[in-house]
């Protein structure tokens, strides 16, 4: 008995922690883009959208069962994004986070 308790409590944690599903395959391709600008803050379209694509494909297993499909459009759009940023606002956003922001602040609206 307490350990079906158990177990069912932590069904309910981690639906309650669920990220939106609409918003989480943005956040991910913003992460993978970051990471390959850094590196290369002047890489071409093809470039980012090919790191974007393998470190998405690179994040999930071969025996999940919840596969998701690589979203080409939301990856074109974080590209757009990054690549809309004034020089500016990509000198501000060479580390990880700071360039998470700055695409958050130029795709939400944030």
């Amino acid at each position: 008995m307490r350990s079906s308790l158990l177990l069912i409590t932590l069904l309910i944690a981690g639906t309650a922690t669920a990220e939106d599903p609409q918003q989480q395959p943005q956040e991910n391709y913003i992460s993978h883009l970051c990471s390959a600008a850094i590196d290369k803050p002047d890489g071409s379209r093809e470039f980012y959208l090919q790191q974007i694509k393998n470190s998405s494909m690179r994040g999930q297993s071969s025996s999940s069962l919840n596969k998701t499909e690589f979203d080409q459009d939301i990856a074109e759009k974080v590209i757009e994004g990054w690549q809309s940023l004034t020089p500016e606002q990509r000198q501000q956003a060479t580390t990880p986070s700071g360039c998470q922001q700055a695409l958050n602040k130029k795709l939400n609206g944030a």
